[in-house]
Parts: C-alpha cells; sequence; structure tokens
C-alpha cells in the first residue's frame, strides 16, 4: 500500500490509546483487516469521533510510515454509519458478534473482498430489520460466513458413514467437532453437544443458501426450529474459529 492512501472500509472494533486517539480495526475489501489510530477522535469536537465508530461504513484515508510500519487515519467519510444498530441492544450484540468473527478469522484469510461485501450488505439489512428480526440476519450472515471460511455443514450426506441423508431425518452435531451425523451413526459417536439440526432447519438451510442475501432474510422459520437452529450455528461457528467468543458468553440472554 502507498504512503498515502484510501479504501472503503467498516469498523469492527475501537480501543482507547491515551486520553483521545482511538486505535480502530477495520475491514477493507482490498487489504483486509487494517488497524490505524485516529489521532483526536475522542476529542467532542473532532471530526472522526462519529464515523470512527463501530460498524460505520466509511471511507478511510490512511498515512502509512514505513518506518514504524504504522497507519495513521487522516480522515473519514462516512457512508453509512447504521445507526439503529448501535441504538438497539439486540442489534449492537448481533453486529458484535459478526465482527469479533471476523476478527477471528483474521478477516476471512483469502476471502476478506467476498466478506467485506458480505459484511456490507448483512449490516445495511440489519439496521433496516424490524424488533424480532435480528435471528433471520444473523444466521444469514453466519451460513455464509461459514461457507467463506470453507466450513460450510454437510447436508448432503452423514460425516461418519458417508450414506445420502433422508429428507425427514434429525441430525446431530458431534461435541467439538464439525460433524453432523445421522440417526443411526449419533449413538456410536461417543459424546454428543446435543444439539440438533431438525428436518425442518436442515430444509431452511438448504432452500436459503442459495438465494440472495435480502431474500433469505425474509423467509421464517418456526420459532423453535429457528431458536435450535441458532444454538448450532454459534456452537459451530466457535469450533470453526477453534475459540471461545466472548459476544456469545457475555450476551448469551441477548442472542
Amino acid at each position: 500500500m502507498f504512503r498515502s492512501s484510501s479504501s472503503p472500509a467498516i469498523v469492527l472494533r475501537k480501543n482507547r490509546v491515551g486520553e483521545i486517539h482511538k486505535a480502530l480495526h477495520m475491514l477493507t475489501p482490498e487489504a483486509g483487516l487494517i488497524s490505524a489510530i485516529a489521532h483526536g477522535a475522542y476529542k467532542m469536537k473532532s471530526r472522526l469521533r462519529l464515523a470512527s465508530e463501530p460498524f460505520g461504513y466509511v471511507r478511510v484515508y490512511l498515512y502509512h510510515d514505513p518506518v514504524k510500519e504504522q497507519f495513521k487515519i487522516t480522515d473519514l467519510e462516512s457512508i453509512d454509519l447504521f445507526e439503529r444498530i448501535r441504538a438497539s441492544v439486540e442489534k449492537f450484540f448481533t453486529a458484535s458478534l459478526w465482527a469479533e468473527a471476523v476478527l477471528k478469522s483474521f478477516g476471512g484469510g483469502e476471502s476478506f473482498g467476498e466478506l467485506f461485501g458480505l459484511l456490507r450488505d448483512a449490516l445495511k439489512l440489519l439496521d433496516q430489520s424490524p424488533a424480532g428480526g435480528e435471528t433471520r440476519v444473523s444466521m444469514q450472515f453466519l451460513i455464509r460466513f461459514l461457507s467463506l471460511l470453507g466450513y460450510a455443514p454437510d447436508l448432503e450426506s452423514c460425516s461418519d458413514c458417508g450414506r445420502p441423508l433422508k429428507e425427514r431425518e434429525t441430525l446431530l452435531l458431534k461435541r467439538g467437532g464439525l460433524e453432523l451425523l445421522c440417526p443411526e451413526c449419533a449413538p456410536g459417536a461417543g459424546e454428543a453437544a446435543g444439539l440438533l439440526l431438525s428436518p425442518g432447519g436442515r430444509r431452511y438451510l438448504e432452500a436459503t443458501r442459495a438465494m440472495k442475501l435480502e431474500r433469505a432474510v425474509q423467509v421464517g422459520l418456526e420459532a423453535g426450529a429457528m431458536g435450535a437452529l441458532k444454538a448450532l450455528l454459534h456452537a459451530y461457528l466457535q469450533t470453526a474459529l477453534d475459540i471461545r467468543l466472548n459476544t456469545l458468553r457475555v450476551g448469551a440472554e441477548i442472542l
């Protein structure tokens, strides 16, 4: 990257540096994850103050110091600050989960360009979603996020015996793994997590993951099946990233 450059970016996290500065961790479509200092961004009258808040979609202007190997933010232009996300506890924790997952995956590895587009579009839909609609948006983000990482659940065959799965079979997620097991293999698989994928949840995944995101978030699922799918995807996500996500721990009653 040149000494001076600009790029679209999504702010994932902020940290205080000294009394008035912010360290921002951002996802960009061409360079992946970038950390940079926004000097004076905590000042009340700073032009960087609002645009440097988490989940904002911005254009960032950067200066790269090749000696210190650091980035400095010279300006931020707001494209969409998604203000309704920060005004809602449910939306805020949902976006926080996505941001933590993106950071822990190192920006999706080589898929950061696709991930940037997915995160931007998902944040827009989350910002616009009615109260109670956060789960559907989050499920669709997580399904696509896992696919980008190469961890999409196999919904066609049992991970143990390999036989094709029947339409009305309930699958079981093996504890500490990414394997979905058929009913015959589950009892012999050792201790299982007890997280089930119902036939309805499986049909929901199969149908929606081929849809465009804005269409998929409109598809509903019975509350019990959605709750079970959410628990399964959260467990699957943490296993894929090989880490316990702090957002899921702190926000367990909200997410």
